[in-house]
């Protein structure tokens, strides 16, 4: 199976993950946004991304793998804005850290799509695009959380972007 991925904010998190994905054969294309226009195009003059979306609803439309790396406090405003937009088979992982408040705080409650808490234990000292860096989550522990328990073959998916990050995935 292949996966159109999105991928909402494109700090240091979000296109470091970008360019490990853009080498996973169950890729088809890596969608970006990020508020920062600058930000964008660097990351599409990159390769880091296949393409630029408006909004984050655009972005979104088209994804069946939609990752939200944007700071913690903005995680449910974008979850509320992308919603109706998703794919029925669209699976939503947020990379924030913190995770009680994050699930508190969605509106509408994602009872229909798998959404995971998706902590990469990974980061540096400078943030931003510019600092993306490959295998930034290699043999690094993956912190996985779901709102919801798995349903029956959910949790693959997950597995197969942890081994594609070289990631020890933790549920």
């Amino acid at each position: 199976m292949t996966y159109s991925i999105a991928i909402i904010g494109l700090g240091l998190m979000g296109s470091s993950l970008a360019c490990d994905l853009s080498h996973w054969a169950q890729k088809t294309s890596i969608t970006g946004y990020d508020i920062d226009k600058e930000t964008q195009q660097w990351c599409l003059q990159k390769g880091i991304v296949d393409r630029i979306a408006e909004s984050p609803q655009q972005a979104v439309k088209e994804s069946d793998l939609v990752f939200i790396a944007t700071p913690v406090r903005i995680i449910p405003k974008i979850y509320s804005e992308i919603y109706s937009h998703l794919l029925p088979q669209a699976v939503i992982f947020d990379l924030g850290s913190t995770r009680q408040w994050v699930f508190d705080h969605l509106v509408p409650a994602p009872d229909t799509h798998l959404y995971c808490g998706f902590h990469p234990m990974g980061g540096g000292i400078n943030s931003g695009a510019h600092s993306a860096q490959k295998q930034l989550f290699k043999e690094k522990p993956l912190l996985v959380t779901p709102y919801r328990p798995f349903r029956n073959g959910e949790i693959n998916i997950i597995e197969e972007i942890a081994h594609c990050l070289g990631s020890r995935v933790f549920f």
